[in-house]
């Protein structure tokens, strides 16, 4: 009789271990599916937040051009932290348009993304922003994955920002 007692305990405490575990994996995905649904708006937070950065940069670099007296073109001194960098001190010269406004050296998704690290101080690929030229409103426009993006048009300085949602 007493081994079956035993056995019986042991039954109820591999039962006990077995709704515990089983309570703890049902709390952990609860947890994980809620994590990676707040992903999205994690990406689209950042892209927020590099608009706001870009108008300010705009901003200064333009008053900047003003107070320099309207140069056609001007060097942007980053502090780089990241020693493998490879671009030169000429990729920090940035052609500016005769209304003020940073211009791409060359009219093409490669200029945009050339100009995004002239004034961001960063790569495009460092935001999984993607860089491309638009000939018809002559301006660039930064998306990221989720579909959000950064416009810049070239020949006013307008900068609107557009969400996916």
């Amino acid at each position: 009789m007493q081994s079956q007692q035993k056995a019986e305990s042991d039954l109820l405490r591999v039962y006990g271990r077995l709704v515990s575990l089983t309570l703890i994996l049902v709390i952990l995905a609860v947890i994980g599916v809620k994590y990676f649904a707040t992903m999205p708006q994690l990406a689209a937070r950042s892209v927020e937040l590099e608009h706001t950065r870009f108008l300010n940069v705009l901003a200064m670099v333009r008053s900047q051009w003003l107070s320099l007296g309207k140069p056609q073109q001007m060097r942007l001194d980053w502090e780089v932290f990241n020693e493998q960098n490879t671009h030169n001190e000429q990729q920090t010269l940035v052609i500016m348009s005769a209304q003020g406004w940073p211009q791409p050296t060359e009219l093409s998704d490669q200029g945009c993304q050339a100009l995004w690290w002239q004034l961001m101080g960063q790569e495009v690929a460092d935001n999984s922003l993607i860089g491309s030229y638009f000939h018809k409103d002559n301006s660039c426009r930064f998306r990221s994955q989720n579909g959000d993006s950064i416009g810049y048009q070239l020949n006013s300085g307008r900068v609107i920002f557009l969400t996916s949602s």
